[in-house]
């Protein structure tokens, strides 16, 4: 039986998509919820990864399949978010970040998105500037800008609640 994809069994086709989903999906949930809090993030994930699914014929041709499905997932949260939220960050469970200092959820949440979204995935996921660069397709010098003003304004607003 075939899928619709020239010369692709069906079969072939899903066990191709499901590795590729294990290798794309944390990065790009990862991405998602540094930019739009755990919720949005996670349904902007599933409507980038169900687009993939749609259009799996043109992800190959692709050449930054996490920045471009990242893409995706904010055009689909603009669709379906009428939740109001400061800088569209929504709120996160004082049980999901035991360790964190309770100012800093709320501080985060008033970046800018590409300040939240760099400070985030670089300094609490690990990524490298570069990487961060390639998904919001920016220069490196402009991740490091994203990140330095983000910082100094999480330092003043911490310091100011009397943190540090």
């Amino acid at each position: 039986m075939m899928d619709g994809t020239p010369g692709t069994p069906a079969g072939a086709r899903q066990e191709d998509f499901a590795a590729f989903v294990r290798a794309v999906e944390p990065r790009l949930h990862r991405a998602l919820v540094a930019a739009y809090g755990p919720a949005d993030g996670r349904e902007a994930t599933v409507d980038a990864l169900s687009w993939a699914w749609e259009h799996w014929d043109r992800l190959p041709s692709i050449e930054h399949p996490v920045a471009y499905l990242f893409r995706v997932g904010q055009s689909a949260r603009r669709r379906f978010s009428g939740r109001p939220s400061p800088q569209g960050m929504t709120p996160l469970a004082p049980t999901e970040l035991p360790d964190v200092e309770p100012g800093l959820v709320p501080a985060l949440g008033r970046l800018s998105l590409q300040q939240r979204t760099a400070v985030l995935l670089v300094h609490a996921f690990g990524w490298s500037q570069t990487e961060v660069a390639a998904l919001l397709d920016v220069n490196v010098s402009t991740v490091r800008e994203h990140i330095a003003r983000g910082m100094d304004r999480l330092r003043r607003e911490l310091e100011a609640c009397g943190v540090g």
